[in-house]
């Protein structure tokens, strides 16, 4: 910018999303020429990896830079370095970051390794009977707004072994409301397509109530998560998230330490499993808010997000 000084557009915009522009002798006299040609380029690049300004104008009016700090627009995957970076430099939040990459984050070394080792020791020590069956086959497990067919079979676990980890999963997003668990996938073990769009009420007894979300509240879901926490996993054994979300599925093998993030809702659905596989250990859960859904038209004008009905999973 500080090379083409006749780009007065760009100027402007960089002012306004706070960038630091760098001193003149930094930069590449070699810039100098052709600045029209640049706001051209840099505009189209704008508008083709960034969101519509419909969806800036929802995220609060938050810059550019404060919500992409360091990393490129595009990347498949953050290392955990870069992740926490944005994160912490981001005054949309995780809602906003998801927003601005299209709906979903993949994430590696989301947590400290030695975290992350703790909890899988943690996991694989559980006795039998503390993973509780979740099999839609034998009850009504059905969601209440549009995920109301989802089946599934896999094992959970709701005790209170793994808060630790579930508090550093909250510092992900701390003035949501977290719901968290553990699960265990076996031979077999699956989860069929659906969007993850459900509400619920915050119960007397939840350890997650607080003054901000007290008991009695309305809670929509917000952002999934998923948290990975099995080693050596080989794509044939399948249990991949695929994501639904375009045409064609995206496969996520799970893989240790990594995290998954997505808004809800958003088709997806994890692979049954194969013979022959050891265990798929994930810590999951969503965050939640008192603010309800889109409308099916708000919907069309959001291409971050999808629903069962729109993929045609329902």
């Amino acid at each position: 910018l500080t090379a083409c000084p006749t780009s007065t557009r760009l100027q402007q915009l960089a002012k306004e999303a706070g960038l630091s522009i760098p001193a003149a002798e930094n930069v590449s006299a070699g810039y100098a020429a052709g600045s029209n040609g640049l706001e051209e380029v840099f505009t189209a690049a704008m508008r083709t990896s960034l969101t519509p300004a419909s969806a800036a104008s929802s995220l609060g009016g938050a810059s550019t830079t404060a919500v992409l700090g360091t990393a490129r627009i595009g990347d498949p995957e953050l290392t955990g370095a870069e992740f926490w970076e944005l994160l912490r430099s981001s005054k949309a939040g995780l809602a906003g970051l998801l927003q601005l990459r299209g709906g979903l984050i993949r994430v590696s070394d989301i947590l400290p390794k030695e975290v992350a080792e703790e909890t899988l020791k943690k996991l694989e020590s559980l006795e039998r009977s503390e993973w509780l069956e979740s099999n839609s086959a034998l009850y009504d497990d059905k969601g209440s707004y549009g995920d109301t067919t989802a089946k599934h079979w896999f094992f959970r676990y709701d005790g209170d072994k793994l808060d630790g980890t579930f508090r550093e999963l909250h510092a992900l997003a701390p003035d949501l409301f977290p719901s968290f668990q553990a699960a265990k996938y076996e031979k077999s073990g699956n989860l069929s397509a659906h969007d993850d769009s459900n509400y619920f009420q915050i119960t007397s007894t939840d350890k997650n109530r607080s003054p901000r979300y007290p008991a009695g509240t309305l809670m929509f879901r917000k952002i999934a998560v998923i948290f990975y926490l099995t080693k050596d996993w080989r794509q044939e054994y399948g249990g991949s998230l695929m994501d639904l979300h375009d045409q064609e599925p995206k496969f996520l093998v799970p893989r240790f330490n990594s995290l998954v993030a997505f808004l809800v809702p958003r088709v997806h659905q994890v692979e049954e499993l194969a013979d022959g596989c050891p265990p798929r250990f994930t810590l999951f859960g969503w965050f939640s808010e008192d603010k309800g859904y889109p409308s099916l038209q708000e919907l069309e004008k959001m291409p971050w997000l999808s629903t069962s009905e729109s993929r045609g999973h329902l």
